[in-house]
């Protein structure tokens, strides 16, 4: 096939169109919400957040994060991008007040990242119902109302936003080796379900929701992590036992997840919505380093 007058000037639009990469990449000038951002993988995301010259508002319940990571971000010259809203994720009012709040900060409200969650471990046969209402009142109630209120801003104001939330590859891949994160695994499955939805509904805003499922990884959290109190100290120490084997490709750098939570909250994502992305070094895909010798089975009759 002959190369026409007409394919020239097709490739000429693509040079016209091509925005420089640097602005691709960058949130300068833009304001974003990060839920959990004090601590952990939340941190994270906002330290990459404040480098690519956005406002930041950190969301968290906990003063002791604050009075952490907020004298860290001024160590690091972001002090006049760098604010904090004490809030309880799981108060519909308090995430209303939330958004409002950044508003009134910052003058806009271009991005919001939930990655506010919280955790502990159970067998479903054990699990106490305190357990699973707490984790689905942070993880997906807490991912409701943030979306609400930041997506009825961005549609009232017309911003075409980025909406991330964080999920985790758990929701498809049980572990640690006999499970015990039903719940869990369950929210975050949840907050899959939750961004192909809300995507359909936003996109026609100009307003595009994706998800990032890591893997397991060192955070402050995942350090904490404990059996639930509501278990006896034998079935506790089961765990304990069990999560000493179950990792087969050692752990996720914390950065690595960030780095892709930012991606998504910049132009070069313009493209994308309802996507959930597994950032898991290829686990979900059973691409592993090593397997471990299991011996605890239950034994055949």
């Amino acid at each position: 096939m002959a190369f026409t007058a007409s394919d020239r000037t097709m490739l000429e639009g693509y040079i016209k169109k091509a925005r420089p990469f640097e602005e691709m990449f960058s949130v300068k000038g833009k304001t974003a919400i990060v839920t959990g951002g004090s601590s952990g993988l939340g941190f994270d995301i906002t330290l990459r957040l404040l480098q690519g010259g956005a406002n930041v508002m950190i969301a968290s319940f906990s003063d002791l994060e604050r009075d952490t990571a907020m004298p860290l971000l001024e160590e690091q010259g972001f002090k006049d991008r760098a604010a904090f809203c004490l809030t309880n994720v799981t108060d519909e009012k308090q995430m209303e007040h939330l958004v409002a709040y950044t508003a009134e900060t910052f003058g806009s409200v271009d991005i919001y990242v939930n990655c506010a969650a919280t955790w502990n471990y159970a067998k479903i046969y054990d699990i106490a119902k305190e357990d699973i209402e707490k984790v689905f009142s942070v993880n997906v109630y807490g991912a409701f109302f943030g979306i609400k209120y930041v997506s009825r801003y961005m549609k009232e104001h017309d911003i075409h936003g980025k909406i991330v939330l964080i999920s985790s590859n758990c929701a498809v891949m049980p572990y640690p080796v006999f499970g015990g994160y039903p719940h869990y695994a369950s929210s975050k499955a949840a907050i899959m379900g939750l961004t192909v939805e809300t995507a359909k509904e936003l996109k026609r805003f100009g307003i595009m929701v994706n998800s990032v499922a890591p893997g397991g990884m060192v955070t402050p959290g995942s350090a904490g992590n404990l059996a639930s109190d509501n278990l006896t100290e034998e079935q506790q120490d089961e765990f304990y036992e069990e999560l000493m084997v179950w990792q087969t490709d050692g752990q996720m750098e914390v950065d690595q997840i960030g780095i892709m939570a930012y991606t998504l909250c910049t132009a070069a994502a313009d493209g994308m919505t309802g996507e959930v992305i597994m950032v898991d070094g290829g686990a979900t895909h059973n691409i592993v380093k090593y397997q471990p010798a299991i011996d605890a089975y239950p034994e055949e009759e």
